[in-house]
């Protein structure tokens, strides 16, 4: 009897030292993120490691350029990562790539997981939606906001407190800080041509206009909102004097030669290490809607490999419900605004600089449905890229904003045809 206890405990015992032993389930995890963003996503990362024996991940990020070309072609040769990333507008043109969250091979992952869609931010869970599924998970928001010089305001007897708020109070401001001989405002951040595109897009999207028909047919902005809109840009860096065209507003800005700048949330640390006295405010009112532009990182299980374990889906799957449930860390360090609504009242993030500074009103933004997505169209990057060309044509001088719309109408409508 004493000898058959003793293998029965030995047996015992050799089946836990099996399972502490087994390899853990190894999953890569491909972004194209940078700089601050990366670090924080590192954070996440190596603390669901630290927690997790049984899965391990693989960081890979940067590539920016690069990305959604390599993310294809590793689908395409059967050796995806098994978490990536997808801006929302790249959903229509990366879903053949990705794996439907509510119908993989191996289930309806999300009831799996139980990731509860009502946790999120509502335009950002829609936005993960096509042809009846479900593909995205939502990380963040992230947009634009005007960033103020505190010292200026004061100066020119503006209340440092309290920033424009309409367009007449937003003149005024501006001309205001003209007379004292700074630049008034600078409404596209570093002026590349992606950033007037951006600037236009607010200025319309405020009038309700809209860029394209519902089913993409054609070109729907070359009329009197969309010249409106495009000539008051012009204007800011013309007519108005407010600032000159090709200028840098983040160096103007850091510099303390600028008064206002439209910039994203991601320019919190330079603003911060710049010593200049600055506030942040949602973006103005200009023109009915106080639209911004913004876009939303969200996660991804890449199409995988037909065979892939079950238990490979699940770990992936804890991972991105693992990184939402700590998204307050990637708001914190990265400066995107978590659309996880819980995170969003961490007491962590709530107390800290960056979120009584400025994260709060970007997520007031997010949170009231006036952060407005770009683009999602199979040809959107080439749509864009027509666009801005003419954008930055009209801003130049070099053609007139009408000429700059009847332009890129006929590229756009070209584009949507197929030609």
């Amino acid at each position: 009897m004493r000898r058959w206890w003793i293998l029965a405990v030995l047996g015992v015992s050799l089946l836990g030292l099996q399972v502490w032993a087994a390899d853990p389930i190894k999953l890569t995890f491909q972004t194209l993120f940078h700089e601050a963003d990366a670090q924080a996503m590192e954070q996440i990362i190596n603390m669901f490691n630290e927690t997790h024996d049984g899965i391990k991940v693989e960081l890979i990020q940067g590539g920016w350029t690069q990305y959604y070309a390599q993310f294809r072609l590793s689908v395409i040769s059967g050796n995806p990562p098994q978490l990536g990333v997808c801006h929302t507008n790249k959903l229509v043109e990366m879903a053949d790539y990705l794996t439907p969250l509510d119908a993989s091979p191996v289930g309806n992952l999300l009831k799996v997981a139980g990731i509860d869609p009502d946790s999120y931010v509502g335009a950002n869970w829609a936005a993960g939606e096509l042809g009846g599924h479900h593909y995205l998970i939502p990380l963040d928001t992230h947009g634009w906001g005007l960033w103020y010089n505190k010292d200026i305001f004061a100066e020119v007897g503006l209340d440092p407190e309290k920033p424009p708020q309409t367009l007449e109070e937003f003149i005024d401001a501006c001309e205001r800080i003209k007379a004292a001989g700074y630049y008034a405002f600078h409404p596209a951040e570093d002026a590349a041509p992606r950033k007037l595109r951006r600037a236009w897009y607010v200025f319309f999207w405020q009038m309700g206009g809209q860029l394209f028909d519902k089913d993409y047919t054609h070109a729907t902005f070359n009329n009197p909102k969309g010249l409106l809109a495009l000539q008051f840009l012009v204007d800011i860096f013309n007519d108005f004097g407010w600032n000159k065209p090709g200028s840098n507003g983040y160096s103007q800005f850091a510099a303390g030669q600028l008064g206002m700048l439209v910039a994203g949330n991601w320019y919190y640390g330079t603003a911060v290490k710049s010593g200049v006295n600055w506030g942040y405010a949602p973006m103005p009112n200009f023109f009915g809607t106080p639209y911004t532009w913004g876009n939303s990182h969200q996660l991804v299980i890449p199409l995988q490999p037909a065979g892939t374990s079950k238990d490979v889906y699940l770990a992936a799957t804890e991972v991105l419900k693992f990184i939402s449930e700590n998204s307050h860390i990637w708001t914190m360090y990265g400066g995107h605004i978590t659309a996880y609504k819980p995170e969003a009242e961490n007491p962590e993030l709530l107390a800290s600089d960056y979120w009584t500074k400025s994260g709060k009103w970007l997520n007031e933004m997010a949170q009231k449905g006036l952060v407005h997505f770009p683009i999602n169209h199979p040809k959107g990057s080439e749509l864009e890229d027509a666009i801005q060309a003419q954008i930055e044509l009209a801003v130049n001088g070099k053609i007139s904003p009408q000429e700059a719309l009847d332009r890129a109408e006929e590229d756009c409508n070209r584009i949507l045809a197929g030609g």
